[in-house]
């Protein structure tokens, strides 16, 4: 038997930044029951409270879900009725600056400019900076017509992995990159 099942969100468990339905909720409540269960995605804690904590039936074992947002950068477990930050592998303020530099660059030198957006594109999550290509609040059906081969993000990441070296730099959801 299988002491541990990994999932990622968005994509997976749920439809992009969508809290859980309750048919999966109700099955991830079914797996705690027999093993841990880690949930990984790139959105942040707020993010995580809003599709996975809240959705979850009061019947869970809480104490063997393993919450890993921001690329698993963070990790948050249940303990004595509360949700509590394990870890925080935070970026320090100068390699933040470098990182929105970076984006800045890359997105004049490869000419991307959306025809629409929707919020804030560039995000920073303490742990990783997110560039959500059509803007944070983009509605789901405008992310799956974007880029759904990747195409448009991989020629946003090779330029990006040339100005940060030694940095992950991944997409992640139907339009974004991350960067850990």
């Amino acid at each position: 038997m299988k002491q541990l099942v990994a999932f990622d969100l968005d994509g997976t468990l749920a439809e992009s930044k969508q809290p859980l339905q309750e048919p999966m909720g109700e099955a991830l409540a079914d797996l705690l029951g027999v093993a841990h269960v880690a949930v990984i995605s790139g959105g942040d804690w707020p993010q995580f409270q809003k599709q996975v904590a809240s959705r979850l039936p009061a019947r869970a074992d809480l104490s063997k879900l393993w919450l890993m947002p921001t690329t698993g950068t963070k990790l948050y477990t249940y303990r004595d009725g509360a949700w509590n930050s394990v870890y925080a592998e935070l970026f320090d303020d100068a390699t933040k600056a470098k990182i929105l530099k970076a984006f800045d660059e890359s997105l004049e030198a490869t000419g991307f400019t959306p025809e629409q957006t929707w919020g804030e594109r560039i995000e920073d999550r303490g742990s990783q900076i997110t560039f959500s290509a059509l803007g944070q609040e983009a509605p789901i059906k405008e992310k799956e017509h974007w880029d759904p081969k990747f195409e448009k993000r991989k020629v946003i990441q090779a330029d990006l992995k040339q100005r940060l070296p030694g940095l992950s730099i991944n997409m992640g959801g139907a339009t974004s990159i991350d960067i850990t």
